[in-house]
């Protein structure tokens, strides 16, 4: 179930234009980064999974979104980490981390973060947060205030700029969906993520991830006690440089991101869908690089 989809994929898009631009340079083909796994424990002993790759100073850490593994990072692992130290977290009861009895706080979750960035980068680094990952990485850089935080990168999510959008009506209904009706539904979801064909074991690996959690622990996992506005409080008053990853749907909010902090950068990946850095890894990969060129 959790074996690594990315050796199957060693010619990923991004790889292939990046060996196939040092062939006609007369350098030989790229190797893709090896990806490693390892373990720590939290503080109240529970397992947390997390995937590496590369070694050095320059820091990446990914926190991925509701539900989703590590693993869905890999193309990120296996190109960058050639040049940076990356770092992808399987937050509590995703991914291979273990389940959790208790109840997903929004404080036990900024916590998790915080004691996984003690663990892997003591010093400085660039903290990477896609959809639920950029709330929760937002709201533990406002309750940590990590010193050694160099840079934002924040994927497709809202920052609770722009217009509110109106509140939905949720239709009343006393029918529980059964197990196979949520895996339904869990599998309707991550299909809607991406708009570009994905590796069948790709999709197996975030699926397995996403079916672990029950359903109360995944309902907690969306439970956030802040208003819309806390997390771009936490952007503008920290004040590092920032990169905002989007779909076009975010569009407004990253021009209010733009007047309100000028230096912050804004690309609008207009063909891809919510996992972005998955349907276009090299155009995502060339863009991280280019604005860590600018923070390293």
């Amino acid at each position: 179930m959790w074996r690594t989809f990315a050796r199957a994929r060693t010619a990923s898009l991004a790889l292939a234009a990046v060996a196939a631009v040092a062939a006609l340079a007369g350098a030989g083909p790229v190797a893709a980064a090896v990806i490693e796994d390892h373990y720590f424990s939290a503080s109240d002993g529970l397992k947390l999974h997390y995937r590496q790759a590369g070694s050095g100073n320059r820091v990446l850490v990914f926190i991925p979104g509701w539900l989703m593994p590590a693993d869905i990072f890999d193309r990120q692992l296996e190109d960058l980490g050639n040049e940076f130290a990356v770092y992808a977290l399987s937050p509590r009861s995703q991914g291979r981390s273990d389940l959790y009895a208790g109840v997903h706080t929004a404080a036990l979750r900024a916590r998790d973060i915080d004691e996984f960035v003690r663990h892997v980068a003591p010093g400085e680094f660039t903290l990477v947060g896609w959809s639920l990952g950029v709330m929760e990485g937002l709201d533990y850089v406002e309750r940590y205030r990590p010193k050694g935080l160099r840079a934002l990168v924040l994927i497709d999510n809202s920052i609770g700029a722009g217009t509110p959008p109106k509140p939905g009506k949720r239709p009343k209904s006393a029918h529980v969906p059964t197990e196979e009706e949520r895996r339904t539904s869990l599998r309707n979801f991550i299909n809607s993520m991406f708009k570009k064909p994905q590796a069948d074991d790709f999709i197996e690996v975030i699926q397995a991830s996403a079916f672990r959690p029950s359903a109360q622990i995944a309902s907690e996992l969306l439970a956030k006690p802040y208003p819309r506005e806390y997390y771009k409080s936490v952007i503008y008053e920290v004040n590092v440089p920032t990169w905002y990853a989007i779909t076009p749907r975010f569009r407004e909010q990253g021009d209010e991101l733009r007047a309100h902090l000028p230096a912050a950068r804004v690309t609008v990946f207009a063909d891809a869908g919510h996992a972005l850095f998955a349907d276009d890894p090299t155009e995502f990969n060339a863009g991280l690089r280019q604005f860590l060129g600018t923070v390293y």
